[in-house]
């Protein structure tokens, strides 16, 4: 009798058993598809995203290196940014618009906006003047004439830029300096210092310039085919420290940080392949035959 209660709740046990191994192993099951499905949205294509470029020009172990508009003030002011002169502002701004640095024209914003109001005026005028009870229509040419005249007022928008702007300047203000931390502005106003090696800094920027662009865009292009995306509202930088010996070649090449995503970090450094050899170091910033320059590459999405 005590031999079948025995069997009786060992077989309980069992079904118990197989039931828990049942349930937990559903439990897995759901789990497994559940992270399946996540990581099928995850790689669904996405549209390419709009990306911006910037350079972070750093003197080794000091301040950043920028372009900016010049200050009538050359007083030395304490600053965390070097330029090729000494710069004061009362406020330092940079430029809402995103480019190669350029220097805000003396003129008017709404430049283009007036002219056209003058283009319309005049052709009112000369509309009621030439109008014939025969010719009540578009007069054939006109079309032409409006967009000719847009043109123009467009290459005068251009030329004229910003009101307060520098004399000689031309166009809007722009700049594609890492500048986080400054308030938005028609112009790029920072408070400088003067740097003795900014003219070496200045002539690797521009070449450069020519490059990394090309080479980030095509980077992203195929990073947006394989169906992956780029974080958003995020600055990615990689960070570089280059050698370069006497006569201005690279020597070597390393990643002080990464983006993050290869192939923006490969952008970097084939861009400055790309862009060198750099002629002529200037003598104080070689030891032992090396000159040594610390450089960031920003992505903004």
């Amino acid at each position: 009798m005590q031999v079948a209660v025995k069997e009786i709740n060992s077989k309980k046990m069992l079904y118990i058993l197989l039931s828990f191994s049942f349930v937990f192993h559903m439990l897995i099951t759901a789990q497994s598809i559940n992270i399946s499905s996540v990581s099928l949205l995850e790689t669904t294509k996405k549209e390419p995203q709009a990306i911006k470029i910037k350079l972070l020009q750093q003197a080794l172990k000091s301040k950043q290196v920028v372009q900016t508009e010049q200050a009538k003030s050359k007083k030395k002011v304490e600053s965390k940014f070097y330029s090729n002169k000494n710069n004061a502002f009362e406020r330092e701004t940079k430029s809402a618009n995103n480019g190669k640095f350029q220097a805000a024209g003396k003129g008017n914003r709404k430049a283009i906006a007036q002219k056209n109001m003058q283009i319309r005026k005049t052709l009112e005028k000369r509309k009621i003047k030439k109008l014939k009870f025969s010719d009540l229509a578009v007069m054939p040419n006109q079309k032409k004439y409006i967009k000719k005249k847009k043109k123009i007022a467009k290459r005068m928008q251009t030329k004229k830029g910003l009101k307060n702007g520098m004399k000689k300047g031309v166009g809007l203000g722009q700049t594609n300096d890492f500048l986080d931390d400054m308030p938005l502005g028609d112009f790029t106003r920072l408070n400088t210092q003067e740097y003795e090696f900014y003219g070496f800094y200045h002539r690797i920027r521009q070449k450069l310039e020519q490059f990394w662009g090309l080479n980030i865009q095509d980077k992203a292009d195929k990073i947006f085919k394989q169906g992956r995306s780029i974080a958003t509202d995020s600055n990615l930088v990689t960070g570089l420290k280059i050698m370069i010996n006497k006569n201005g070649e690279i020597v070597k090449i390393n990643i002080n940080s990464s983006s993050g995503v290869k192939e923006l970090d490969d952008a970097a450094i084939q861009s400055f392949n790309q862009a060198g050899p750099f002629p002529n170091p200037p003598k104080g910033m070689l030891k032992s035959g090396i000159a040594t320059i610390e450089w960031g590459f920003v992505v903004n999405t």
